[in-house]
């Protein structure tokens, strides 16, 4: 079936552009208009990760204690689940439907809207977090052009700026987000490269924390909890992994279609986290701009700033696209460049918050640390559900909010998901080690953080054993 029959509140598809604005939200997109190759999808990955929040997470691990090969193991350990990231963006050709759409087959129709108002909430705190990073640098390089007190009136200015251009991005679409990416990707990856290359020889090789750090054993706990912080990345693209890819045609390979995700994705975020590792040996990262101020030529820090907030621009304009499609499965009846529109009002109340009245860096191990919780557990219940249905969904039935709909399930909700990813999140409680919640399994522990990954294994298999032979059968 490659048409649409829209019901209740869901908006119309849209078909072609409207002065270069994509007039698709989370329809079916059908096959005439998949214009993507999975070059461009991988070019597009390495473009959204090209942004200082990973070289950040990098740091992150050498300021929790942790020698450079122990901080090095964590970086690598939580960008291995880009793995499953590649792996889920097959949904997206096979499908042609965005994350938020395709999962009402494993929540139900009305269920669905609980993950939805999820998603949106977890993407304005990553916008908030990318935005941040990017106004930082700016005020950065108003001070290095001479403007030595930016104050109120700077920092509105540099909100205005990168949050600005990021939307302009998102509300024209799809095409727009795939055309830029690269460009990003290129110029961060030649700036940071420019920037170790800087700074190699000063690297602190034997790193170790004053107090001597931690060793044996007795760094594991450590490794997987910084490992926890650096999977938030790779979780919060689950929720959303199809939305870009779904522009591709749906024969393309599974294999190339992992392969150019992982290989521009978790290649741009292992290399920027590695980076950052690196620097952070050599000097304090707590401000992860002005810290590497005295490490580099001015040109070369200017260069270095100018990366910054354009590597914020590009993450945050993929964020608040698919932020729009998840205002739209929420249930609210707008089109996807007006919910767009509206939900960076949210993003840019909230990083003036933060701004002026909020501390960062409390606010981002908050908020990262509570991302696992629920991102695993939901993720790992629809690519299993997609699975067992090899990808097939009837696409009128999917957009039909009422009992007629195939995917209602009981009072317009699937028992079988939600309880599935009851237990997954309840998982990540017990497990989780962060600045709000310590699990009591963690505990035990002694700290250890398992909820990076082990909601998602008890989630997906308590989902398989609930519904193999149900699932693939409703599409027989």
């Amino acid at each position: 079936m490659s048409t649409i029959t829209t019901h209740s509140s869901d908006p119309p598809a849209g078909h072609g552009t409207a002065s270069g604005v994509e007039q698709h939200g989370y329809d079916f997109i059908p096959e005439s208009e998949r214009y993507m190759t999975p070059r461009q999808l991988g070019l597009f990955w390495a473009g959204i990760n090209s942004y200082q929040f990973f070289f950040v997470l990098g740091s992150l691990a050498i300021g929790m204690g942790l020698s450079l090969v122990q901080a090095m193991v964590a970086v690598l350990a939580g960008n291995a689940l880009f793995a499953l990231v590649g792996f889920s963006s097959v949904a997206g050709p096979r499908a042609g439907l965005p994350a938020l759409t395709l999962s009402r087959a494993a929540f139900g129709v009305l269920g669905n809207r609980v993950n939805a108002l999820f998603t949106w909430a977890m993407s304005l705190g990553f916008k908030t977090v990318n935005g941040l990073l990017g106004v930082f640098a700016v005020l950065a390089l108003f001070e290095r052009l001479g403007w030595e007190h930016p104050g109120a009136l700077g920092k509105i200015l540099a909100t205005a700026i990168v949050l600005g251009t990021a939307i302009v991005i998102a509300v024209t679409g799809h095409r727009m987000l795939i055309k830029v990416q690269p460009y990003f990707a290129a110029a961060v990856a030649v700036i940071f490269l420019l920037l170790l290359a800087l700074t190699i020889g000063d690297v602190n090789w034997s790193w170790r924390p004053e107090h001597g750090g931690v060793g044996g054993w007795d760094a594991v706990p450590v490794i997987l909890t910084a490992a926890a912080l650096i999977a938030s990345g790779s979780l919060s693209y689950l929720v959303v992994s199809p939305d870009y890819a779904r522009y591709l045609p749906s024969a393309t390979p599974v294999r190339r279609v992992f392969r150019n995700v992982v290989a521009g994705g978790a290649g741009m975020s292992v290399y920027l986290g590695l980076v950052g590792v690196l620097i952070a040996t050599q000097t304090d990262l707590a401000d992860p701009v002005g810290g590497v101020e005295p490490l580099v030529p001015v040109w070369v820090y200017v260069l270095y700033i100018i990366a910054c907030f354009t590597g914020s621009i590009s993450n945050n304009a993929s964020v608040f696209y698919s932020s729009g499609l998840a205002v739209q499965a929420i249930g609210i009846p707008l089109k996807r460049w007006v919910a767009t529109a509206l939900d960076a009002i949210l993003a840019l109340a909230a990083v003036l918050f933060i701004l002026f009245v909020y501390d960062f860096e409390k606010a981002l191990n908050e908020f990262l640390s509570l991302v696992n919780i629920w991102a695993g557990p939901f993720a790992a219940v629809w690519i299993v559900d997609g699975v067992l249905r090899r990808w097939k969904y009837d696409h009128t039935a999917i957009h039909t909010a009422n009992p007629s709909s195939r995917y209602w399930g009981t009072g317009g909700v699937n028992v079988r998901g939600l309880v599935a990813m009851v237990c997954g999140m309840g998982t990540g409680l017990l497990t989780i080690n962060s600045p709000l919640v310590h699990g009591a399994v963690s505990s035990a522990l002694d700290g250890a953080d398992l909820s990076w990954f082990l909601p998602i294994v008890v989630s997906g298999g308590v989902y398989l054993l609930l519904a193999r032979g149900r699932a693939g059968a409703a599409e027989g």
